[in-house]
């Protein structure tokens, strides 16, 4: 298996990378998050343009066609500059309409996801030890009416559909509908938005999926991977940020990364994301085959990341000096985003009970 991009997937991955790079910049990112108004959307018409939030698209539906690993590489570009964006929400909930193999849905939606004209939101936690509960309390009827809450839902708040999970399977409702009310939550991470949804007999529309079951294991899998490789480019880039520092950075006459104290830790970040990057490359990898050691390989590095990255930033800050722990600098957006990464999925003992259960132990 050839982990390494193709050109094709490096050419990619520049033109993100310098898009992101002009337009997501650190001030720029603070000062939407400051706002308090929702998500950048100039970034979003650029992404929207360029076709990054297509790559699991067909190009039937006018989509670019591409798979997992092109789909990691926006989430990780993104994640290198915690992007206020609905990227991830947009990629997994093309990831889930796939997974239904409702041809009428797909045709309805892909191409309105495509143009960002339309964005669906995955309706399904109701707790906070993981986001697909075992057995859902919200109730769907005969007629598609939808009653209960979902009590964390990202981008919840600007998305035009939710794919609702319920009691007796999934449901389509749009977010408008007479009996939805969207409450934003307070998120530490201010790059990631959510809301609460209640539902008080909200009209929907039925969704037959042939395996429920199976069906949520491969969409818990796609937001693995999308989920490790925004870590992975936040974890990536503290990285390179902290080791420009220490040559950068001169007492007693001489850069502190030539200090064993600076240098060993950095070196040990370094092996950790060679190793991390591989894992995940080999999870994308795996679902670009349809390799059925996909689901394992993709909780894999989802909690490898969730702990490397966490370590990472705090690294940061700590390598940094006092200059770290201050709110001007850039440590502590990485902190929070690696923190509220941490929970995004479940509790990080829940996602390697998840693991655990995929390796058969």
């Amino acid at each position: 298996m050839n982990l390494l991009l193709n050109e094709d997937q490096r050419e990619f991955q520049r033109t993100l990378r310098a898009l992101f790079e002009k337009q997501s910049e650190s001030q720029r990112v603070r000062a939407v998050q400051a706002a308090g108004d929702g998500f950048d959307r100039e970034t979003w018409a650029s992404l929207v343009k360029l076709g990054a939030t297509t790559t699991l698209i067909a190009e039937e539906y006018d989509g670019l066609g591409l798979g997992l690993t092109e789909a990691s590489i926006v989430l990780e570009e993104a994640g290198r500059v915690i992007a206020p964006v609905p990227i991830y929400t947009a990629v997994l909930a093309t990831a889930a309409i796939r997974a239904t193999n409702d041809a009428a849905l797909q045709a309805e939606l892909l191409p309105k996801i495509a143009s960002g004209e339309t964005l669906v939101a995955l309706a399904f936690t109701e707790a906070a030890d993981s986001w697909i509960p075992v057995r859902a309390s919200v109730t769907a009827d005969g007629a598609g009416a939808v009653t209960g809450t979902k009590s964390f839902v990202r981008d919840a708040q600007f998305a035009d559909y939710l794919l609702v999970l319920t009691d007796s399977g999934l449901v389509l409702v749009a977010a408008d509908a007479a009996g939805v009310t969207r409450t934003p939550l307070g998120v530490l991470d201010a790059s990631v938005f959510a809301a609460r949804v209640d539902f008080a007999g909200a009209a929907g529309r039925a969704i037959e999926v042939a395996d429920l079951e199976a069906f949520l294991t491969e969409v818990d899998a796609v937001a693995s991977v999308l989920l490790a490789a925004s870590q992975y480019g936040a974890y990536k880039r503290e990285l390179e940020i902290t080791t420009q520092y220490a040559k950068d950075r001169f007492q007693f006459g001489r850069s502190i990364g030539s200090f064993q104290g600076v240098k060993f830790p950095l070196a040990n970040w370094a092996m950790e994301a060679e190793l991390a990057l591989g894992i995940l490359r080999q999870a994308t990898s795996l679902g670009d085959a349809g390799s059925e050691d996909f689901v394992r390989a993709a909780l894999t590095a989802q909690v490898k990341l969730q702990t490397v990255s966490a370590a990472g930033a705090a690294w940061m800050a700590r390598l940094h000096g006092g200059i770290g722990f201050t709110w001007e600098h850039d440590s502590h957006l990485f902190i929070k985003q690696a923190k509220t990464a941490q929970l995004l999925l479940g509790t990080p003992g829940n996602r390697s009970e998840r693991l655990a259960v995929a390796l058969g132990i």
